[in-house]
């Protein structure tokens, strides 16, 4: 079983639902965001928690894998971060936006 920390509930909630899908393989721990008020049904659906601050998804033991649902111009700080803290990644394209 992995701990996935979806990044963005804007798209991420689509994602949330993917991972719901495989129960056995996927748990969704934490929906991350700015908007927590966004988040907060996502998380709910799922028992996941919400966070607004990126920095204690990076932190924390338990997220195995970091799925960025962030718009385009963000995704490559936020998947090089997350890698350099040890994270598996999923990212949506464009991973860059040039």
């Amino acid at each position: 079983m992995h701990d996935v920390a979806i990044i963005g509930a804007g798209i991420g909630a689509e994602h949330a639902r993917g991972y719901a899908a495989l129960p056995g393989s996927f748990r969704v721990r934490t929906i991350c965001d700015l908007d927590t008020a966004r988040a907060r049904p996502v998380a709910e659906a799922l028992g996941a928690t919400v966070v607004a601050d990126y920095g204690a998804v990076l932190t924390d033991p338990g997220v195995d894998i970091v799925d960025i649902c962030l718009p385009p111009h963000l995704h490559f700080d936020a998947c090089v971060q997350a890698l350099e803290a040890g994270k598996h990644v999923v990212c949506e394209k464009p991973l860059v936006t040039s």
